[in-house]
């Protein structure tokens, strides 16, 4: 009963650690591409302390960090006797090169117990490469993210009054008729004008004027 408890909490250890090492968004790598070379340890003067020093082979096309190992300790007859999972958030393995790294745990069993270790990765990030410089001068960028908006409005709203004020609009098509109107008003007012001038002459009895 003990045993099935002790390897799920190793295994919630594992996914807290790797949650927390692990960054939003970022892309991993396939553990096939890492390897763990030369590992070995040493413990300290007081017994308290383990030292783990390594190379890391990472065979893949990018860099990598946030690389997590794990490590097993193994007493005389290479039974476990400790397990620690650690993040390494300040190594970064090259492409296709190699990068030494260090670790170090405080021991909770005896030093005796601790004869031998294994180390493998757990887990890591790859690295994106930078994105391309655009072939744009920092003139024609801050062009293009500033004045090109404002134009494009000025263009919009010069379009519009043009279609506002144009020969085709509804004021200019308005306009015209108020005009052709006020010249029928005007031809009406000189008629009423003629005609009372008439029927006062003949109230006089006198002669009609002649027509313009």
């Amino acid at each position: 009963m003990k045993k099935p408890i002790a390897h799920a909490a190793c295994l919630l250890a594992m996914s807290a650690s790797a949650f927390a090492c692990g960054r939003d968004g970022s892309t991993p790598v396939p553990l096939t591409q890492l390897a763990v070379q030369k590992a070995t340890f040493s413990l300290s003067e007081d017994g308290r302390t383990a030292t783990t020093l390594g190379t890391l082979k990472n065979a893949s096309a990018g860099r990598v960090r946030e690389v997590m190992f794990e490590v097993k300790y193994f007493d005389a007859k290479h039974a476990l006797v400790d397990t620690f999972t650690r993040c390494v958030d300040n190594v970064i393995a090259p492409a296709a090169g190699e990068v030494a790294f260090r670790m170090r745990e405080r021991l909770d069993k005896p030093a005796a117990s601790y004869v031998s270790q294994e180390v493998r990765v757990v887990s890591a990030e790859a690295i994106s490469p930078p994105l391309e410089k655009s072939a744009l001068s920092p003139f024609m960028q801050a062009f293009l993210v500033t004045w090109l908006p404002l134009l494009a409005l000025l263009g919009f709203l010069i379009y519009f009054m043009k279609r506002l004020i144009g020969k085709q609009s509804a004021t200019t098509t308005a306009l015209a008729l108020m005009q052709t109107q006020t010249a029928h008003l005007g031809t009406h007012a000189r008629m009423l004008e003629r005609l009372a001038l008439v029927a006062e002459a003949q109230a006089r009895g006198t002669a009609q004027p002649a027509d313009d």
